[in-house]
């Protein structure tokens, strides 16, 4: 206990949760994740995933290449946000993808030589397993052009065997780009990437927040190798003594939502702001660390208060 002890104080600040850098999987996120693991199996798939701003699309994002990186160790996974700048020429695209991918050798000017580069790219990353996980965020900024550009590559990796799983994360414009599409008559593009579109949401009710907790209290570590949750060492003393954030999701979840309305409640709150309620929780009560720990409502309500000035 002295050396947790010790080690808080020196890693407080470090924290995943202090530092509103925890990837704590939401109820959303698990789905989003099964969804996309369902369909490791096949030679090419695609999932479209729109949310509206600091819903926690980023956090979806992160979580699942956490998760393909665990299971599927020999497999690639890849996360690419395309330039808000428009992307006139198919050379400026594949060399952004290129620099993305940080591949190690110099990248040529035509756009053909590019193409070649960015294939033998992906066919190494795609390792022993030969898949690749194609993570686009920001999705909404693609267009029909560059849609049929990444066809063209993904369709060179089918070809040669490799399974290639793209998942587009955008927001609500990315529902324009589907109607483009559409209206196009681009059936080729339809098919191959918006077969499934799904909304995206934060956390819509306690159940949400109470996964968030569970994995604080028993689906986390830090640092690396300690065997130390992040409950564990935020709060060693009371969760010694059996404390639990998720045993508390009730008197979480109304203290975070007594001043949203029911349609903020069901359009989610953003994981930005879960994250900076959690922190803010751990923070006003960094003093109160004791076997006896209580969470006390009006340090709840000036967290809460944080994620609504």
């Amino acid at each position: 206990m002295e050396h947790l002890l010790s080690e808080r104080e020196r890693l407080w600040d470090l924290h995943p949760i202090i530092g509103h850098a925890a990837v704590l999987p939401s109820l959303s996120v698990q789905d989003a994740v099964k969804e996309v693991m369902c369909s490791a199996g096949w030679l090419r798939h695609s999932h479209v995933f729109w949310a509206d701003p600091c819903t926690g699309k980023s956090f979806c994002l992160a979580s699942l290449e956490n998760h393909i990186r665990s299971k599927l160790p020999a497999s690639g996974v890849f996360i690419y946000e395309p330039m808000k700048e428009d992307l006139t020429f198919e050379g400026r695209m594949l060399e952004d993808i290129l620099l993305q991918l940080e591949v190690g050798f110099p990248i040529v000017r035509s756009p053909a030589g590019k193409r070649d580069q960015l294939t033998r790219a992906l066919l190494a990353l795609a390792g022993d397993d030969m898949r690749v996980f194609f993570l686009i965020d920001e999705a909404q900024e693609l267009h029909i052009r560059e849609l049929n550009w990444l066809r063209g590559i993904l369709n060179k990796l089918n070809r040669k065997r490799i399974k290639v799983i793209v998942v587009m994360m955008g927001q609500r414009q990315l529902l324009d780009r589907v109607d483009e599409v559409r209206r196009a008559g681009r059936k080729d593009l339809m098919d191959r990437f918006f077969k499934r579109v799904t909304e995206f949401k934060g956390c819509t009710s306690q159940g949400d927040l109470d996964a968030l907790c569970e994995a604080m209290d028993a689906k986390s570590e830090f640092p690396e190798g300690s065997g130390w949750t992040y409950t564990q060492l935020l709060f060693p003393r009371a969760f010694q003594a059996g404390f639990r954030f998720q045993v508390q999701g009730m008197l979480l979840w109304n203290a975070l939502t007594y001043e949203l309305s029911a349609g903020e409640i069901d359009r989610g709150v953003g994981m930005e702001d879960v994250a900076t309620y959690l922190a803010e929780i751990c923070v006003l009560h960094r003093q109160l660390d004791a076997p006896g720990l209580v969470l006390r409502d009006d340090l709840l309500t000036k967290a809460a208060q944080e994620i609504t000035r």
